[in-house]
C-alpha cells in the first residue's frame, strides 16, 4: 500500500476503485485508527467513485512515533492524502474520532470538503467524555491491552447486538490486542481526543454536514449530536432508533443509505 509523510509521520492508505470518476470518499475511523473497521461499507462506498482508507497516525501499518499526536495532526493526514492523490475535493466520512477530524477539516481545509458525514461523534470534550477516557487510559496503562480491549468493546456495542455476536466479537478483540501498537502511544491518541475541541468554532463551517447518532450510543451520546448540529449552520440531523457507538457495524444497510444519499445530494 502506498504511503504519504505527513509532517514527518508516514501514513499509510489505500485506494479502492480509483478509476471510478465521481467525487472521491474517505471513510475516517475512530480512536482505535484501523481501517478495517470500515468492511460492511467498502463495496457501497466505491461503488461510483473513488474509496480512501487509512490507518491513523500511531495505529496500523502507519508510523508510531511519539509526541505528534492532535486531532489537527490528524486532519492534516487527511490533507497529505489527498495531495499525494491530487484530489482537489472530497466527501468526508467519519466516526467518533474521524467525526472530530472532519470538523477540523470543514473548518481549516473548507476549500477541500465538498461534505462532511460526522457519525457518533463530539465537539468538545466535557466531564462525562474525559471521566471515559480518562479511565480508558488508565486501564491501558496499568492493566494492559487485554483488559483495555475487554472493557472498552461492551461500551462500543449495543447490549444486545454484542450478546448475539459474542463469538465474532471475542476473534475480533484477540485480533485487535494482537495487533496493537505500544500502550504508551495509544493513551497519546486518548489525550489527544480528550482534548478535542472545536464547539466555538463550529459556526465557521459553510460546507454541507450531516451528523449522524444512535440512539444508543453511550460513549458518544446523543446530546453531543444534538450539539454539533445545533452549531454547525445548515446541519441535517439523522438519529438511528439503535446501533450503538459502532452503528455502521450494526446497522450497515440503514447506515449505508442514510450516508450515501446525502452525499449524492452534495455531488
Amino acid at each position: 500500500m502506498p504511503t504519504v509523510n505527513s509532517d514527518g509521520v508516514a501514513i499509510d492508505y489505500e485506494v479502492i476503485n480509483p478509476e471510478h470518476t465521481d467525487t472521491p470518499v474517505f471513510l475516517i475511523t475512530g480512536l482505535g485508527g484501523i481501517r478495517g473497521i470500515w468492511m460492511n461499507q467498502i463495496d457501497a462506498f466505491s461503488a461510483t467513485r473513488p474509496l480512501i482508507l487509512h490507518d491513523h497516525r500511531g495505529t496500523g501499518k502507519s508510523a508510531k512515533p511519539s509526541g505528534v499526536y492532535s486531532v489537527p495532526n490528524m486532519a492534516k493526514d487527511i490533507i497529505a492524502i489527498m495531495n499525494d492523490l491530487e484530489i482537489e475535493q472530497a466527501h468526508l466520512v467519519g466516526s467518533s474520532t474521524g467525526g472530530a477530524i472532519i470538523q477540523v477539516m470543514c473548518i481549516d481545509y473548507p476549500e477541500r470538503v465538498k461534505s462532511g458525514s460526522i457519525v457518533s461523534s463530539w465537539p468538545k470534550s466535557d466531564a462525562y467524555f474525559t471521566r471515559q477516557f480518562s479511565v480508558r487510559k488508565e486501564v491501558l496503562l496499568e492493566m494492559g491491552w487485554e483488559p483495555y480491549t475487554r472493557f472498552s468493546t461492551f461500551t462500543l456495542h449495543s447490549p444486545k447486538f454484542f450478546t448475539d455476536n459474542f463469538q465474532e466479537i471475542q476473534l475480533q478483540e484477540n485480533q485487535s490486542i494482537a495487533n496493537a501498537p505500544p500502550a504508551e502511544i495509544m493513551a497519546e491518541r486518548i489525550d489527544c481526543i480528550i482534548a478535542h475541541d472545536q464547539l466555538d468554532r463550529l459556526g465557521q463551517i459553510t460546507c454541507p454536514v450531516l451528523v449522524a447518532v444512535a440512539r444508543d450510543d453511550v460513549v458518544t451520546p446523543l446530546y453531543y449530536s444534538h450539539q454539533l448540529s445545533d452549531a454547525i449552520p445548515g446541519a441535517e440531523l439523522k438519529i438511528f432508533d439503535e446501533g450503538g457507538h459502532f452503528v455502521y457495524i450494526e446497522k450497515p444497510v440503514e447506515f449505508n443509505e442514510s450516508i450515501l444519499e446525502f452525499i449524492h445530494r452534495h455531488d
